[in-house]
C-alpha cells in the first residue's frame, strides 16, 4: 500500500507498528486544544494513562491479526470471521485493567480496529492500492454480525464512558437492549447506521470512513509535505477536522451550540496559520486554556479518535518522518 511510494508495510508486524504509533502520535500532538496532551492533564486522567492504555491493548491487536490470518485462508470472501466486536470487548478490558484513568481510548479501539483489519486483509491479498483498501473496508463493515453488536455493548459497559445520554431504542444503558438487538437482528453496521446522525464514529462506519479517508488523510499529507513536521501535521489536521465537524463528545456533554462555537474557533486558528504563525499559536494556546478550564466538558475527544485513524492510514500508505 503506497501513496508516497516509500511504504514500509510489508508484514503484519509493520501494520501493528503503525497502529501503535498512530495512537501515540495522536495523544502526543501538542497543543490540541481541549485534549489531554503532553503538557496537560485532567483532574483524574493523565497523559500517562493514555500511554498505559495504548501499550495494554497491543497484544489484543496481535490476536486480531492472527484471527484474520487464520480466517482468511478458509473464508476469504466473507469477513465475519474478523469478529470486530470480540476485539472491542477484549481491548476494552485490557485498557481498563492497566490504568486508573478511566475510559481513555475506546474511540481509538473502535476506529483503528476496522482500519487495521482492512490493512491485514489487503496485505494477505497482496492488494496495494487505495481503491482495494476502500472496497475491503466497506465489505468488512457490511459483513459484521449481531454478535459483534452484542460484544460492542459489552465493551461500552466495561468502559462506562461519560456523556452517552439516552436513546429511545437499543439504549446501551438499558439491560434489555442486548435481547432486543438479538431479536431484531441488529448487526454492527446497522447499529452504527441508527446513530450516525449524532455520532461521528457511527458516521464513519456508515460511510466507509469517509471523513478519515477523504478529508483527514489528504489534508495530513498536504501539511506534512509542506512542513515536514509530524506534530504540526497532527495538530493542524485535528483543527481541520474540528472546524468541519462538531465534536460528538462536546455535543453530548455541553450541547450543540457550544460544539459549534468550538468548531468556529478551530477554523479561525487555521485561517491565521495555526502553529506556523505567532498569531495562530497565540490564539491556539488561548483556546486550549479556555477549553481546559471547563474540566473536560469541552474536550473534542471524538475528533481526536478520528485523528488516530488518519495517522494510521498515513503511516500504512507511506508516510515516514
Amino acid at each position: 500500500m503506497s501513496i508516497h511510494n516509500n511504504s514500509v508495510v510489508t508484514s503484519i508486524d509493520d501494520i501493528l507498528r503503525c497502529s501503535t504509533l498512530s495512537s501515540l502520535l495522536e495523544v502526543s500532538g501538542w497543543p490540541k486544544p481541549g485534549n489531554i496532551h503532553r503538557t496537560q492533564d485532567f483532574t483524574n486522567t493523565r497523559f500517562e494513562h493514555f500511554l498505559a492504555a495504548i501499550s495494554a491493548i497491543q497484544p489484543t491487536f496481535r490476536n486480531l491479526c492472527n484471527r484474520i490470518k487464520k480466517g482468511f485462508h478458509s473464508q476469504e470472501h466473507n469477513f465475519n470471521y474478523v469478529e470486530l466486536g470480540l476485539f472491542f470487548k477484549n481491548a476494552a478490558e485490557q485498557m481498563m485493567n492497566w490504568q486508573n484513568g478511566g475510559n481513555v481510548i475506546l474511540g481509538h479501539i473502535l476506529i483503528l480496529a476496522p482500519l487495521l483489519s482492512t490493512a491485514v486483509i489487503c496485505l494477505l491479498r497482496k492488494s496495494t492500492n487505495r481503491k482495494d483498501f476502500n472496497k475491503v473496508l466497506r465489505q468488512l463493515i457490511e459483513d459484521t454480525t449481531v454478535q459483534d453488536t452484542v460484544e460492542l455493548y459489552k465493551a461500552i459497559n466495561i468502559c462506562n464512558p461519560g456523556g452517552l445520554g439516552e436513546v429511545s431504542q437499543y439504549d446501551v444503558n438499558d439491560k434489555d437492549s442486548i435481547k432486543q438487538i438479538q431479536e431484531d437482528n441488529i448487526t454492527l453496521k446497522k447499529i452504527f447506521e441508527l446513530s450516525q446522525h449524532y455520532d461521528l464514529i457511527s458516521s464513519e462506519y456508515s460511510t466507509g470512513f469517509n471523513i478519515i479517508l477523504t478529508e483527514g488523510l489528504p489534508f495530513y499529507f498536504r501539511i506534512f509535505d509542506k512542513t515536514q513536521d509530524i506534530n504540526i501535521s497532527t495538530v493542524h489536521t485535528f483543527l481541520k477536522l474540528l472546524s468541519n465537524h462538531n465534536d460528538t463528545l462536546i455535543r453530548r456533554k455541553s450541547g450543540t451550540q457550544k460544539a459549534q462555537k468550538v468548531s468556529k474557533q478551530a477554523s479561525k486558528i487555521l485561517k491565521l496559520g495555526g502553529l506556523l504563525t505567532e498569531e495562530g499559536r497565540t490564539l491556539m494556546q488561548k483556546m486550549d486554556k479556555s477549553l481546559q478550564s471547563e474540566h473536560g466538558q469541552l474536550n473534542p475527544g471524538t475528533i481526536a479518535d478520528l485523528l488516530a485513524g488518519v495517522i494510521f492510514c498515513a503511516l500504512i500508505f507511506g508516510l515516514k518522518f
